[in-house]
């Protein structure tokens, strides 16, 4: 299953929508509760800019399972691109996400995204978490351990 999801993400970074729609078809054949599937259709979503269907969809994987990581971390981007959630909301979804992965990069930057972009946010805590960022970025394995 998740080859499908991972297929469905070269296609959709490739812009081939179609392809990415077949892949996540295939794989709701498979699981047709997967919040990893949900995932990736939010991801095609906003890959495609409709970032209100890809909300729809990351909230669908965290109906299906509320500790998924990559799901909080989508979440509290496109919360943030769109403006309507009070910086408070995204800043939870992204220490939510850090609870469970303390090691997880992109969880780091985008929690220095949003201290950078806060009224009154610090530089120095936006400074912690790119660096922070940085160096977990840098020592990640090429393909994740699954």
């Amino acid at each position: 299953m998740e080859t499908w999801h991972d297929l469905a993400y070269v296609y959709t970074s490739l812009s081939q929508w179609r392809d990415a729609e077949v892949c996540l078809l295939k794989s709701k054949a498979i699981s047709p509760h997967s919040a990893s599937r949900w995932h990736s259709t939010g991801l095609l979503y906003k890959a495609k800019d409709l970032h209100k269907e890809s909300l729809k969809s990351f909230k669908k994987a965290l109906d299906v399972d509320p500790n998924h990581v990559p799901s909080l971390i989508s979440t509290s981007i496109v919360l943030r691109e769109l403006n309507e959630q009070s910086l408070p909301v995204v800043r939870s979804f992204l220490t939510d996400a850090l609870r469970l992965d303390r090691t997880n990069p992109s969880a780091w930057y985008n929690l220095g995204l949003l201290y950078e972009t806060e009224t009154g946010g610090s530089a120095l805590e936006a400074a912690e978490c790119f660096e922070a960022a940085a160096l977990l970025q840098e020592s990640a394995p090429v393909e994740p351990f699954r």
